[in-house]
């Protein structure tokens, strides 16, 4: 029977769109005669909250790191994340909910934490449509996750359920999915389109470094490459994401200095290719990212994470030593000269891509 199932996501962060559009085509592909949309919520509210939501996020996080820290700490207690999200909703509410009444969801899946200012919505309160939380934040997911206890929760790890039970999740709302990836990444890409790409990208060295930070791009990228253009024998490839400001830095940089083996991308939906022509990543700690590297057992170093929320994917790359956890961009590429000329064969982490599983959970609900 065709269902219509709502994907909540925000901009606020690039793994919840990532999460929330990789379901969307599973879903699409597994239940063709079912609709299945995708909802920004911002963008059916007064344009200003988005922008300064979605925004100031990304701002904080990326340029002013103490504002974000500031706003988290505010943000650790019951009484206060209510609070914020009861003025948001006075505002917010009446678009949302008539979008609901619009497309008449059958199902929503919440793929950023705000179960518990939908469930006060009257279309949801009419009509009860099965709800699920599936949360990103694998390992240290924030307290806003889990103040709705009694929806359905998609934990990635047992920490991440440790959390939620402290938080009064009952056991039965708990469902344990480990990792959810696009399905891509179960496998290698065949070496033939690795040889094809790396010739039309211009790769002519074996060794190739892939510097990428997600939509924002990565905050020491252009430090990182003057030191990475010193070495010998090495490709250097750098996803700028929407950073139009990085991009431009960098094509400067090589143009001045006449960088032949510097190859800039922009926005880019080939990261799995591009990790698949890489030998090392340098990254910050986003979950989906670590995932797909380690998927396809590449070298990985983390140069930053988002407190709280990324901390526990650093103390796992650390004490599994499934990767390298270095801030400064000189000591990053002293640790990629050492792994290029001084190989080694470190810890793999056998990781289990559960998001088919759960998109046939979803359908059966």
């Amino acid at each position: 029977m065709p269902q219509r199932i709502l994907l909540v996501y925000t901009k606020a962060g690039g793994g919840h769109l990532a999460l929330a559009q990789n379901l969307h085509k599973l879903l699409t592909e597994l239940e063709p005669d079912s609709e299945i949309r995708l909802f920004n919520f911002f963008d059916v509210g007064p344009r200003w909250i988005g922008q300064a939501i979605q925004d100031g996020y990304n701002f904080a996080v990326n340029k002013q790191r103490w504002l974000y820290t500031v706003f988290e700490a505010f943000y650790q207690t019951r009484p206060a994340i209510n609070t914020f999200a009861r003025v948001l909703g006075m505002r917010m509410a009446p678009a949302i909910n008539e979008y609901l009444e619009e497309f008449r969801p059958d199902k929503i899946i919440y793929c950023y934490p705000v179960n518990h200012a939908f469930r006060r919505l009257p279309y949801v309160r009419k009509h009860k449509p099965k709800t699920l939380t599936v949360v990103s934040d694998i390992f240290s997911p924030h307290l806003y996750w889990f103040i709705d206890t009694r929806d359905q929760y998609v934990v990635a790890s047992p920490e991440a359920y440790s959390i939620a039970r402290r938080c009064r999740v009952p056991p039965e709302n708990l469902h344990y999915f480990q990792t959810l990836i696009d399905p891509k990444f179960d496998k290698p890409l065949d070496p033939g389109e690795v040889a094809r790409l790396r010739e039309e990208w211009g790769l002519t060295h074996p060794y190739t470094v892939l510097v990428t930070g997600g939509g924002a791009g990565l905050k020491i990228s252009l430090n990182l490459v003057r030191e990475l253009v010193k070495m010998q024998d090495i490709n250097v490839v750098v996803v700028c994401g929407y950073n139009q400001k990085l991009y431009r830095q960098l094509e400067a940089f090589k143009q001045k200095n006449r960088i032949s083996n510097l190859v800039l991308f922009g926005f880019t939906k080939q990261m799995y290719e591009l990790i698949n022509v890489s030998s090392v990543v340098v990254s910050k700690a986003g979950p989906a990212t670590i995932a797909e590297v380690l998927s396809q057992h590449k070298n990985l170093i983390v140069c930053d994470y988002v407190w709280p929320q990324e901390y526990g994917n650093v103390e796992l790359i650390r004490h599994e030593k499934l990767g390298h956890y270095i801030r400064h961009p000189r000591k990053s590429a002293e640790k990629i000269k050492e792994l290029k000329t001084h190989p080694y064969d470190r810890k793999t982490l056998n990781l289990q891509n559960d998001i088919v599983r759960l998109v046939k959970y979803i359908l059966s609900l």
